[in-house]
């Protein structure tokens, strides 16, 4: 256990020299050098770090949990969200890193609201998308330090709330210290950590087992459905949990930490070379861990909790020094989707402070904000990672549905649409904010089925009703 203690050590210690390395030796003397690293950061570390930021606790604890629970019924939803992926890379990517240079954008509300800057909406763009990003990247960050203290908590049996309060000082120093290329380059460390992590697992799990063929068997004796498609459902009920999946990995289209790559690349021109490598890295990520949930119920029993399954096996299946190196990488895969989040959501609260603020404020004074929102999004994190209102799969599930209705939709039509308005935009993110919570809420058996549509209704019909040949219409 000693040995598991000090790697991971190491690990933090690793990432806090990162964080403190790129306060030091960056020159971030503006916002976009701190939230956007200049826009020079290269095809490797771009690609390797979208992968990672939207990792998450969702990887090793949420879709681990899916496998143990439904077994490889969940790979509907990550075909889905490769198909999804390979859309963005392919017709939203490039067009958005053109227009972001354009316009200065910072964030993806910063770019829809300055699309709109001399219209009406424009303003109240930036306040809707701005409350919205807020929301439900709390949440998605509270989720993530759900995970660290689960993770912490099992590996190397720290209580609860310490394991929170770890991860998230953690992550809060070197985000705060570095900006956008600490939360980069700490994404190119904890990425190849997860791949590790993600390759050594199912493989030593499966070999514990007695192999591959014993696996197999033993998986379909404990529950034939593990190793079907349908997850043993037919008829109303499959079409059901198909759409369910469909409009869950839709999501994809909107993770404000996940877009913020293309605005920070080097050129749009290397997109393509970056979505070879994120799509393989997303694959890997998207199937192995139901192999995982599945073999965590052959070892462990119906009865082990679904979500550390992948934790137990750390502790059981490795050397402490080797658990301590996969348990960095489960633990990089949370804190690099916590640290990008923490980008976003203070890149758009600055952002809204500078435009209101006027020419009165200076660009010192707006990174100093900057920082300090940071940390302050950190401690919001963890205060709901303590109060813990649900599993790592429900608040994830919630936060990544939001963010695809509030700001991916608009984003997307923005960049493959030429008659999206500005009020189709204003009207889509408040739909999309009122109607995943309500999705959530009054309908919980069906999330999130109904908030997609309704989003899509209102911004096509809305666009075509307010559309003005003469120009970018309001």
């Amino acid at each position: 256990m000693t040995g598991l203690h000090l790697t991971f050590g190491l690990f933090l210690l690793v990432l806090l020299g990162i964080g403190a390395y790129f306060y030091r030796t960056t020159d971030a003397r503006r916002l976009a050098d701190y939230m956007l690293a200049g826009r020079d950061v290269g095809t490797w570390p771009i690609a390797i770090s979208e992968v990672a930021s939207v990792a998450s606790g969702w990887t090793f604890f949420a879709w681990v949990g899916v496998g143990f629970t439904t077994g490889l019924h969940g790979l509907w939803f990550s075909l889905a969200m490769l198909l999804v992926i390979l859309f963005m890379y392919r017709y939203v990517g490039p067009p958005f890193r053109r227009a972001s240079q354009a316009l200065n954008s910072q964030t993806v509300v910063d770019h829809l609201a300055l699309t709109f800057r001399s219209t009406a909406t424009g303003a109240a763009i930036r306040w809707v998308g701005t409350v919205a990003v807020v929301v439900f990247m709390i949440s998605y960050v509270g989720a993530q330090l759900i995970a660290v203290g689960e993770a912490l908590g099992t590996a190397l049996d720290l209580p609860y709330v310490a394991a929170v309060l770890t991860g998230g000082m953690a992550v809060a120093v070197y985000t705060t210290l570095g900006g956008f290329s600490a939360s980069v380059w700490t994404d190119v460390v904890q990425g190849v950590l997860v791949l590790i992590a993600a390759l050594l697992l199912p493989i030593a799990a499966i070999a514990s087992v007695g192999g591959w063929g014993v696996f197999l068997d033993e998986a379909a004796a404990i529950d034939p459905t593990l190793l079907s498609s349908t997850g043993g459902m037919g008829g109303g009920a499959l079409v059901v949990a198909l759409l369910a999946w469909l409009t869950f990995a839709m999501g994809a289209i909107g993770q404000p930490h996940a877009l913020m790559r293309f605005q920070a690349i080097r050129s749009d021109t290397l997109i393509s070379k970056a979505a070879v490598i994120a799509l393989c890295f997303q694959a890997l990520r998207l199937t192995v861990p139901l192999f995982i949930g599945i073999a965590g119920r052959v070892l462990y029993g119906a009865g082990a909790a679904p979500e550390s399954a992948a934790m137990l096996m750390l502790a059981d299946l490795f050397p402490p020094w080797l658990a301590g190196v996969l348990l960095a990488g489960i633990i990089g895969a949370i804190l690099s989707t916590s640290d990008s989040m923490m980008i976003v959501a203070s890149a758009d609260l600055t952002t809204l402070y500078r435009r209101q603020a006027g020419t009165q404020v200076t660009e010192g004074t707006v990174l100093r904000l900057g920082r300090l929102m940071v940390a302050g999004v950190a401690a919001l994190g963890v205060g709901l990672a303590l109060w813990r209102p649900g599993t790592i799969f429900d608040i994830i599930e919630f936060a990544f549905v939001g963010l695809g209705v509030t700001v991916g939709l608009p984003l997307a039509a923005l960049m493959c649409w030429t008659r999206t308005t500005g009020t189709a935009v204003l009207a889509t993110v408040g739909v999309g904010l009122v109607g995943t919570t309500a999705n959530l809420y009054l309908l919980p058996d069906l999330f999130p089925i109904f908030v997609w549509p309704l989003a899509f209704a209102v911004l096509i019909g809305t666009s075509l009703m307010t559309y003005e040949p003469t120009g970018r219409s309001a």
